[in-house]
């Protein structure tokens, strides 16, 4: 069997965190011979690996650090992949390096958020658009991160119910509420890409009308550089661009102290497949806002307080109320955190082992 998860570059996104700690997770816990391919890029990652014999490293750009290009060159890398191991059962680790003839596979599909809103994805538009549907088609499963997303892939796709299988991602150990205890600080997380479907500009705006108030005096933190924001900033107050700190690309380390620190991790996002930083942010002890809609209620459960997400007012009002109201806080911070046990990566890699000793079942006779 081959393992493909060369979507896994140096600079880890949410679906290249995902599937870094569901790699690291099959190649500790499952015993069947396997192969696992990755970047060049991603060894950094792997280097306190178990069983490393099984990891080989592709060949090229094919990271997603090089863009669209790397996400071009690695389709047809992985295309090239499955040719040369017809035999074999391949799992692919993200939507992007799915086959397109190979009819032993099995594909992780996170989202569809290229096919929902093709104005803010229109390169990846196509692939969701004409090469994924016959992609699902040739695949003998697929596994999706939840059951949001396994709806919109039966509705859009027609892929019957029998063949999806939803399995949650999990919550890296390196987040936890029980490391070095800090004191919170007076500011306000947000961790993730800056595109316009995760409503940076709702969350800065929100902002500000929550320091306009004047009665909350914090920070505003983010992940990401102010060029990739996507909007300009030049309109919001010099008052509330002075208080807003673009932190860049941080290690789960840092990641990590942040969420704990932070006095409240907002996610006010239109749209997750799953929406993994919330679960996250809850595992260290952070009280979290969200958005009311996709995915999110069923990731979250009742351990989050929900906004609509285009309505700034109400974002900002949420902010107020979880940031002042401490019994709220405190009842969000222990059901955040038994809410956030529920999702590991152990029991995410046994799930996808079962999936995958089902189709070896299903299909004997052929090559794993």
């Amino acid at each position: 069997m081959i393992i493909n998860s060369t979507n896994i570059g140096s600079r880890l996104s949410g679906i290249g965190r995902s599937s870094l700690s569901l790699s690291l997770n099959l190649l500790e816990n499952w015993d069947h011979p396997f192969r696992l391919y990755i970047n060049s890029s991603a060894l950094v990652h792997f280097k306190d690996a178990k069983h490393t014999e099984r990891i080989h490293v592709s060949g090229g750009p094919i990271s997603p650090d090089f863009g669209f290009k790397g996400h071009l060159k690695r389709l047809i890398w992985t295309n090239k992949l499955s040719l040369m191991n017809h035999k074999d059962l391949v799992f692919n680790t993200s939507q992007m390096e799915g086959s397109i003839h190979h009819k032993r596979q099995i594909i992780t599909v996170y989202d569809l958020i290229p096919l929902l809103q093709q104005s803010s994805h229109r390169r990846q538009y196509y692939y969701f658009k004409y090469v994924l549907p016959r992609v699902l088609k040739n695949s003998l499963r697929v596994i999706t991160s939840s059951r949001h997303t396994k709806e919109l892939i039966m509705e859009r796709f027609n892929v019957p119910d029998e063949k999806i299988r939803v399995i949650h991602c999990g919550v890296s150990p390196v987040f936890s509420a029980n490391a070095p205890v800090h004191e919170k600080e007076d500011y306000i997380f947000y961790a993730g890409r800056f595109s316009p479907t995760k409503n940076i500009e709702g969350i800065v705006r929100a902002f500000e009308m929550l320091s306009a108030d004047g009665k909350i005096d914090l920070r505003l933190k983010l992940t990401g550089t102010e060029k990739e924001l996507g909007f300009d900033i030049g309109e919001i107050s010099k008052r509330t661009r002075e208080k807003i700190d673009f932190l860049g690309c941080v290690s789960e380390e840092r990641l990590s102290e942040l969420y704990r620190k932070a006095s409240l991790f907002v996610f006010p996002s239109f749209y997750e497949g799953f929406g993994l930083p919330p679960l996250e942010a809850m595992a260290s002890g952070c009280p979290v806002l969200t958005s009311a809609v996709s995915s999110l209620p069923e990731v979250c459960g009742d351990a989050a307080y929900y906004v609509d997400p285009k309505n700034v007012v109400d974002i900002a009002d949420g902010m107020k109320r979880v940031l002042t109201d401490e019994p709220l806080r405190k009842e969000m911070m222990t059901k955040g955190l038994e809410r956030s046990r529920l999702f590991s990566w152990e029991r995410s890699s046994r799930e996808h082992i079962k999936v995958f000793e089902e189709v070896f079942e299903s299909h004997k006779g052929g090559n794993s």
